[in-house]
């Protein structure tokens, strides 16, 4: 499912793998990237940082953990394409020239302490937000002539791919325009959200060689608020 414009080293798990193969001739333009991390190592967890200014210590109450490692917004995220607002914490290492191609991966890297993930940059990839352009030429293929027509294409073999469809459609907007976003059980161990949104881009854009149209957005995530972070994708989500 790799698109060939594309020169990015794959990271991708046995498991991930296994769906590419599964995939493959549905979704021969589309680079899939979205098998979620096996556990990592315990331990005891860091403190997360305590409110400060002028309360006094009796006044102040420390924070939940999850609620600060799982802040949606404060990374800004941009390409020739699109761009967005993503989690501060996730990491943002994809390369210029794939950023050049209109992709975008924010991926959550961190550890296990109990049953709390510690942002790090390093250690297991628990959860990403990953942007994906599909060719022209591959959607064509399809015979989809709208969004509905693609969901339904991506709802034969490569959504169920990734995991048991728990909602194939809930309509949204992206920036105004019509987008669809499918829901499906992770098989990670730590996942609690993973969904894809799909939408046509309002116009064709250049990705290397190709053009491309239609984008895949994964959404996954090992914190409570998946519904909060795939929101925080729509509401700052803009065409260029």
């Amino acid at each position: 499912m790799r698109v060939p414009n594309s020169s990015r080293p794959s990271r991708r798990s046995p498991a991930g793998r296994r769906r590419l193969l599964a995939s493959a001739l549905v979704l021969a333009g589309v680079v899939a990237g979205c098998s979620e991390a096996p556990a990592g190592s315990a331990g005891v967890a860091p403190s997360p940082m305590a409110t400060a200014g002028s309360q006094t210590p009796e006044d102040r109450v420390s924070p939940d953990p999850e609620d600060v490692y799982s802040e949606v917004s404060g990374q800004e995220v941009s390409t020739p394409c699109w761009s967005y607002e993503g989690p501060a914490l996730f990491t943002n290492n994809i390369s210029a020239e794939s950023v050049s191609m209109c992709y975008g991966a924010l991926e959550l890297w961190g550890e296990l302490y109990g049953d709390l993930i510690v942002p790090r940059t390093y250690g297991t990839v628990f959860g990403r937000v990953k942007v994906e352009p599909v060719r022209v030429s591959t959607t064509d293929s399809w015979g989809a002539a709208d969004l509905d027509g693609a969901v339904d294409r991506l709802g034969e073999e490569y959504f169920p791919a990734e995991g048991e469809v728990l909602s194939l459609r809930e309509p949204v907007t992206l920036d105004g325009v019509p987008a669809n976003v499918t829901r499906v059980r992770g098989d990670g161990l730590h996942t609690r959200t993973k969904a894809f949104i799909s939408v046509f881009a309002p116009r064709t854009y250049a990705s290397g060689a190709d053009p491309v149209r239609f984008f895949l957005i994964a959404v996954v995530t090992p914190y409570k608020n998946g519904d909060e972070l795939i929101q925080q994708v729509i509401d700052t989500w803009q065409w260029a």
